[in-house]
């Protein structure tokens, strides 16, 4: 049995940060391990977060936003709060930049991971990150499932990505657009892991999750800003005579037929994709959670801000064509037996190797 640090996003205020790192800590201690996610305090995630946004660039759209939103992000942290106190085991201690190498004795190893841990961000990368467990010596240093939230790295930011990876035991990240950017960076061959939301079957979420609405409905969930999105699920709503129920916390212009729901606790967000007749998404954990309970999906991968290669990669690796493309989208059949064969291939190789580096 090794003591394990996970070093994640579980902070952040974020539907699937928070249940990708509960996945991928019950994985770890279901070894038998002793298991801990360590509170380290990010603080451009915490900034992110607070209830109260002010932006010098335009400071009075920012206070007014703030004003309107601000029961909405109380509301979102006080969720998230109870989620982390019934669910997640937490270092005792939180821990900063400046503190985080006191971690180093704690632990035999940590895992850094899942989610976008290694994104270089829009200011370049931070070489200071403790998601590159600069803090740890090598031979405690593994990723699981670790994303760079982009499909290919600039030339510029490959040697100081390069002397932060060179160290790691192993690489294993969650895109095969990534073991493309490791191997770019380090020359070293990368493992391509699911995301550990997958890692437990739907039979365990349905453990947490918290039903709301029992009678049919098309749940809607961005997390990136929307094409057409919402004009396929308008369309949508009016073909099968179903309302919409449209999870967001952002102000916007009202659909007809759309019920909108702000700040659900974790456990009712999991509800509401497991009761779902459709799922309409533009993000990643919303598509990994419509897989997982089967439901009828459709997914925008071209968004107002980029292309969501993961979610595309996801659904082409179980064999499933549901995009949203200029407002349209094609029922197709979907044969949930292969891709859940898929899947139990791809959680049996996660396993594997989360027992062999945790021996």
């Amino acid at each position: 049995m090794k003591k394990v640090g996970i070093i994640t996003f579980h902070r952040a205020k974020n539907y699937g940060a928070v249940l990708q790192g509960y996945a991928l800590q019950k994985a770890v201690q279901s070894f038998g391990n002793d298991c801990e996610i360590i509170d380290y305090k990010c603080e451009n995630i915490d900034n992110s977060y607070k209830p109260f946004q002010f932006n010098a660039s335009d400071p009075v759209k920012s206070i007014i936003k703030s004003v309107i939103m601000f029961r909405k992000r109380s509301k979102r942290i006080k969720s998230f709060s109870s989620f982390y106190n019934n669910y997640l085991r937490i270092s005792q201690k939180s821990y900063t930049d400046s503190e985080i190498k006191d971690c180093k004795n704690k632990y035999d190893i940590f895992i850094t991971g899942s989610d976008q841990v290694w994104g270089p961000g829009k200011k370049g990368v931070d070489p200071d990150s403790a998601y590159f467990l600069k803090f740890a010596d090598d031979y405690q240093k593994f990723s699981y499932a670790a994303s760079f939230g982009v499909s290919d790295i600039s030339d510029e930011k490959i040697p100081v990505m390069k002397s932060l990876m060179d160290g790691f035991q192993t690489l294993s990240v969650r895109e095969e657009s990534a073991v493309k950017i490791v191997k770019k960076i380090t020359g070293k061959d990368a493992l391509c892991h699911i995301d550990p939301t997958f890692l437990w079957p739907s039979d365990e979420w349905k453990k947490i999750a918290v039903t709301k609405i029992k009678t049919p409905y098309i749940l809607v969930f961005n997390v990136k800003p929307v094409k057409s999105l919402l004009d396929f699920a308008e369309n949508l709503s009016r073909a099968k005579n179903i309302p919409v129920i449209y999870i967001t916390d952002n102000p916007q212009k009202k659909h007809q037929g759309f019920t909108y729901v702000s700040a659900p606790t974790v456990e009712e967000f999991l509800g509401y994709f497991l009761n779902a007749t459709y799922t309409v998404t533009n993000s990643f954990h919303g598509t990994a959670f419509s897989l997982i309970f089967h439901k009828n999906l459709f997914v925008e991968f071209e968004t107002a801000r980029g292309f969501n290669d993961r979610a595309c990669n996801l659904l082409t690796k179980v064999g499933i064509n549901r995009e949203i493309k200029n407002g349209k989208s094609e029922e197709t059949e979907i044969f949930w037996d292969k891709a859940e064969e898929i899947l139990n291939i791809e959680r049996n190789n996660a396993y594997e190797y989360l027992k062999q580096i945790t021996e």
